[in-house]
């Protein structure tokens, strides 16, 4: 402080007292005179140079003398700093001052200069160091100013810091991290943000993941790899499985409230749920968060509308621009399926047109309500029967029976029964093998053309139980150099690395078990073709208009070279050889 105000009954009296108080001779001081009267003079002391005090910032000062508590003020000179009313009263505030006279405090603030008695006699209070609070009208943000301390006085400790927060109602958003760093730096007077409110979380909207793709299909070759494409193998439809998981739906949640910084709510928004698309063959878990389907086939997203179908549709023919088809349930095609093209299907494959030299494979029936113009390179294959108008240089294979109006120069086999009846009935030329009964009307053509008829056992079932047999022979095989192995290695135990040894015994014992397993399932198949062909002897041949010259009938291990033409005849075996009689069915 470079300034007092001194009073005393002379003015000799007052300079004394403010050498004592600035503790230097009055040749460092200057004096105004403030109030002089016979028994009082009031000087105010001023320390510095004659320039110091000509610009001295304004200023003031607390005492507290026998008589009370006095604040003093002086008011700046020439480019001095004027007085802060704000600094001087939140001073005064921070000196806990017992009964504080707010009026004669607040009357000398607003002169900006003087004397006055503030309050009674007291024990001067030093106060240490505290934390200014403003807390935002909205209750957004906390801003805290570490105010400093008086000479001596007590530094702020994090615990007490946040019993001040608390105090001023703010609960939530306390940074902890900025409180300590602001109570740490000593940067007094700085303003920090110490506490915001705790933002709303709004919860997120429910969702569908689909594992398919809802695209439209773009109807390009497949890659194949290696930079190159199947140009018949086109993106037509997605095919799906039974019990495949097609839709997920991640239910919305709820989200969850904000606080202000005096822990005052702040309302989310909870996230809204959506729905399952509806669709045909499929189904919803309980809490409808999965749809799958309920069969095989190709999945199709359509107006919001999730439908699998086991039947796959193609209006018009099966071309280049359908491409190959591999589809897991039914097929049925409007037209022709042209020369190159594949179609697989695990159900049965129908076709209103004719199927040139093309492949088709499936598990159930097919049915072709034209024909097959072959030319030498087209397949039927069915796990069930066929059906044709006509089989033109193909080869058709069904495990179940077979009906065709004409068969010509084709290679078939049934594993059921054939019947060739129609406009024609006829097999002229190729090789037709049949496991139960061929019915025709006619067999061979009147050029004599080579044509071979079977019933019984299907050749490829004779090369299957060879292969089995085979197959039996070689395992039987492995099985005595297992037996050798094994006492091989009962020599060799604790003599040969037991690493090596315990590699060896486990081999040893995982081929037995697996030669083991595949003797008892050849063994049952071995059984059902033998017996399959130990009964071949009961097909039979029924023509009901004629078996023409050229014609070759085989029934188990006999064949009947037809030499002249023969009318209505049924063929069997007898006695260990092919004979004939009148035809056992009708013509009707």
């Amino acid at each position: 402080m470079r300034a007092k105000y001194v009073t005393a009954e002379t003015e000799e009296a007052a300079k004394v007292l403010a050498e004592k108080h600035f503790g230097c001779n009055r040749k460092g001081l200057s004096f105004e005179v403030i109030s002089e009267t016979p028994t009082s003079w009031q000087l105010l002391a001023l320390m510095g140079t004659s320039a110091q005090i000509a610009n001295m910032n304004a200023s003031y000062g607390i005492y507290y003398e026998s008589d009370g508590v006095y604040l003093e003020v002086f008011g700046k000179r020439g480019t001095g700093r004027p007085l802060n009313s704000e600094e001087l009263l939140g001073h005064v505030n921070r000196k806990n001052i017992s009964g504080l006279n707010t009026s004669v405090l607040q009357d000398l603030a607003s002169k900006g200069k003087g004397r006055a008695r503030i309050a009674s006699q007291q024990s001067e209070y030093i106060y240490g160091e505290d934390l200014k609070i403003d807390i935002a009208n909205d209750e957004m943000h906390v801003f805290a100013q570490l105010l400093a301390p008086e000479h001596g006085g007590a530094a702020l400790d994090y615990d007490k810091a946040l019993q001040k927060l608390n105090g001023s109602g703010v609960t939530h958003g306390i940074n902890e991290e900025v409180l300590k760093r602001l109570l740490s730096s000593k940067n007094y007077w700085e303003r920090q943000v110490v506490a915001e409110a705790i933002a709303p979380v709004d919860g997120e909207n429910g969702k569908l993941i689909f594992h398919f793709h809802k695209d439209e299909k773009t109807g390009r070759p497949r890659e194949i790899g290696g930079g190159r494409v199947d140009f018949r193998t086109l993106d037509l439809f997605e095919p799906v499985e039974e019990g495949q998981l097609l839709v997920t739906r991640i239910l919305a949640t709820e989200g969850s409230p904000g606080a202000t910084v005096k822990g005052n709510a702040i309302k989310h928004k909870p996230g809204k749920d959506t729905l399952m698309p509806r669709g045909k063959n499929v189904n919803l878990n309980e809490d409808k968060t999965e749809m799958r389907a309920t069969c095989s086939g190709m999945v199709q997203y359509i107006n919001s509308t999730v439908n699998v179908s086991n039947l796959y549709k193609i209006n018009g023919d099966c071309d280049v621009g359908v491409g190959n088809i591999d589809f897991d349930g039914s097929v049925q095609i409007s037209g022709c399926v042209r020369s190159g093209h594949t179609i697989k299907a695990t159900g049965g494959v129908t076709v209103a047109g004719v199927v040139e030299a093309a492949t088709i494979i499936a598990g159930g029936n097919v049915e072709i309500k034209s024909g097959m113009q072959g030319g030498d390179k087209g397949v039927i294959e069915a796990g069930g029967n066929i059906t044709a108008q006509y089989i033109e240089r193909g080869k058709a294979t069904a495990n179940g029976s077979m009906t065709v109006d004409v068969s010509i120069k084709s290679i078939l086999e049934v594993g059921g029964s054939l019947v060739a009846r129609g406009k024609r009935g006829a097999i002229i030329g190729g090789r037709t093998s049949v496991a139960n009964e061929i019915t025709a009307n006619y067999i061979g053509a009147v050029s004599n053309v080579q044509t071979e008829v079977e019933v019984g056992a299907m050749p490829r079932k004779r090369a299957r139980l060879q292969y089995l047999e085979k197959e039996m022979e070689r395992i039987t095989t492995d099985l005595v150099k297992l037996d050798q192995l094994d006492t091989y290695l009962a020599k060799t135990k604790g003599k040969m690395d037991q690493a090596q040894w315990d590699k060896l015994h486990l081999s040893g014992a995982e081929n037995r078990r697996i030669n083991h397993q595949a003797m008892e399932e050849y063994n049952v198949e071995i059984a059902e073709l033998q017996h399959e062909i130990d009964h071949a002897t009961e097909g039979k041949v029924h023509v009901l208009n004629c078996v023409y010259a050229g014609t070759r009938i085989i029934i188990a291990n006999d064949t009947y070279k037809v030499t002249d033409d023969i009318q209505f005849a049924s063929f069997r075996y007898k006695d260990g050889e092919v004979t004939y009689g009148p035809c056992e069915k009708s013509k009707g």
